[in-house]
């Protein structure tokens, strides 16, 4: 018999999300959630080793003198949520710049008074590298606190070497000292800096030269981004900075079609990226190319959302086609300013029309293949991580339903409940 050190029973709802060929979720697939109804699951040194019926678990499992039992009361429980798109590293939100955007200012404006990406680049500039993960760790806790226990972060308000290696030093940092698993993208081309408006080839042989080099030789981050869009990166500038980051050894990903229709999905089938996100714009030869090639679309409901905006992206069209999908915050200081993904959940089901279990999948098992670790979270079974959550609610259909609210009750990371302080002294 096995033995374990943690029982967690009495689930009303156990949401499994486990998909017998390891492989991700597509088309109907998206709404099979694996549910265990009084289900339970067991773990041994934060990691799983049986998840059913308590009868069955309890037949072969043994159970140490010190093992601790979680009952959830007759709660749903949960994987917990992999936050594949943030930006959770900056310095301060765009508080008036908000305003400027719900009295209809137009985003090129906003950026004329000095607002966007502009804006949070000066403020990373100005802020010490010690205050910046202190604000950071911050806001990694409300992340956790609504149930996201696996997180990728970008680099990107940065623009130079210095302050892009200060970003991803402060994502290291909090790596090492968070209980949650956090993954490093660097997003040198987030922007052209003002300094190089009439030098774009320079600060691109910049970002392909100097700043992606130190990034790897440092080991900062996994994945290459940028911002491919009209009046930012061409979609042949972005493919130019994707492949030579490749060719360095980071995976690549992309800020693909948002605004306007530019082929970069088209774009990043043809590389082999591992994501393209946003794709509000995205047209249908993107899809299919996207879905043929297997790359993941990364939807971003929270910014159409926060900027606002009436467009979405056509999450339906995706699923319909065979398009791999996720969800994700796209937490930052301007356009999606909520690291809620039951939120994010919420707007996904009215907005782009996703059922709940299809925007469970796409919160917890989908994202985990985008940031490389579906080997260890995004379901609940014998060999990964426990990292799970017990939902103040009987039903997995009140995360969306009972939109703005904190559906998480508690939050367990390897087996370990989570708390701010143990966040923060973790390590």
């Amino acid at each position: 018999m096995q033995v374990a050190d943690l029982l967690v029973s009495n689930c009303g709802q156990l949401l499994t999300l486990k998909k017998d060929d390891g492989q991700p979720r597509t088309g109907a697939a998206l709404s099979d959630l694996g549910i265990i109804e009084n289900g339970a699951l067991a773990a041994r040194n934060g990691r799983i080793v049986a998840v059913g019926r308590l009868a069955e678990i309890e037949s072969t499992v043994k159970f140490s003198p010190d093992a601790v039992t979680i009952d959830a009361d007759g709660a749903v429980v949960m994987p917990g949520f992999v936050d594949c798109h943030t930006h959770t590293v900056f310095a301060d939100y765009r508080l008036e710049e908000y305003e400027w955007r719900v009295a209809g200012t137009p985003y090129a404006e906003v950026a004329a008074r000095g607002g966007g990406i502009a804006k949070s680049v000066s403020d990373i500039h100005e802020m010490d590298e010690g205050s910046l993960f202190a604000v950071s760790e911050h806001r990694l806790d409300g992340c956790a606190r609504y149930g996201t226990t696996t997180i990728e972060i970008k680099s990107g308000y940065g623009l130079d070497l210095e302050n892009e290696l200060k970003q991803l030093r402060v994502i290291r940092r909090l790596a090492e000292t968070s209980q949650m698993t956090i993954v490093a993208t660097f997003l040198g081309a987030h922007s052209v800096p003002a300094s190089y408006r009439n030098k774009r080839e320079a600060f691109i042989n910049e970002l392909i030269g100097e700043m992606i080099p130190a990034v790897v030789q440092a080991g900062l981050a996994e994945f290459n981004d940028v911002f491919s869009e009209t009046g930012v990166f061409t979609t042949e500038e972005a493919e130019r900075i994707l492949r030579e980051g490749q060719r360095a050894g980071l995976k690549a990903r992309v800020h693909a079609d948002e605004l306007n229709d530019t082929g970069s999905a088209e774009m990043a089938a043809r590389i082999g990226a591992v994501s393209a996100d946003h794709l509000t714009k995205i047209n249908g030869n993107g899809i299919a190319r996207m879905a043929e090639t297997g790359v993941f679309g990364v939807l971003l409901p929270g910014t159409s959302f926060g900027l606002p905006s009436v467009d979405f992206a056509p999450a339906r069209e995706m699923i319909d086609r065979g398009m791999r999908i996720a969800i994700a915050s796209d937490f930052n200081p301007g356009s999606s300013t909520s690291e809620s993904l039951p939120m994010m959940i919420a707007i996904a089901c009215s907005h782009l029309r996703l059922s709940p279990a299809e925007a469970i999948s796409a919160s917890t098992y989908n994202p985990a293949f985008v940031v490389g670790r579906e080997k260890e979270v995004g379901s609940l079974e014998a060999g990964k991580r426990a990292d799970f959550l017990v939902l103040d609610c009987e039903d997995y259909r009140e995360i969306p339903n009972r939109f703005g609210i904190n559906p998480v009750a508690r939050v367990y990371i390897a087996g370990r409940a989570w708390s701010r302080r143990s966040a923060r002294h973790q390590g």
